[in-house]
């Protein structure tokens, strides 16, 4: 029997054996990462509001090296934030950290990637003064989903 035939035997009889086999029903309630059922819709925990002053949270522990810093206090009286509307550079633009100060702004934000990306720019590039495109507001509220992830 040649190879080409002993394989056309095979998948013959693969195709066929999977053609026998009866499906395993799997109840809604173990579908996802809900517990209940999949059709049921969980409330989802009350949001708890960061209404803190800037200063006077400590720095929250980056979940991990290279993600963008939590921001410690309320946003809501500098929204919106935008290139032409942004209270964050009023108060992050320093050139050192000092103790009891706001962070200052890294210098990545100060080189252009798009237009010229070995130059340090004199201020903060445009395209990084939409702060909360990175950067979130901290919260307490407790995670939607256990995680288990370690950096």
């Amino acid at each position: 029997m040649t190879t080409k035939t002993a394989s056309g035997v095979l998948a013959i009889l693969l195709l066929a054996s999977c053609a026998t086999a009866k499906p395993v029903a799997i109840p809604s309630d173990d579908l996802g990462l809900q517990k209940g059922p999949v059709l049921a819709v969980a409330a989802p925990p009350k949001l708890v509001v960061n209404d803190s002053a800037p200063g006077k949270d400590p720095l929250p522990v980056k979940s991990w090296v290279g993600t963008p810093p939590v921001v410690p206090h309320a946003v809501g009286e500098f929204l919106p934030i935008t290139p032409s509307e942004n209270a964050c550079t009023g108060c992050h633009v320093v050139a050192t950290r000092e103790k009891g100060s706001p962070t200052p702004i890294p210098r990545s934000h100060y080189v252009d990637l798009r237009n010229a990306p070995d130059k340090l720019q004199d201020k903060v590039v445009a395209a990084r003064l939409v702060c909360v495109s990175c950067h979130v507001e901290g919260t307490k509220a407790p995670p939607l989903v256990r995680s288990d992830f370690k950096p």
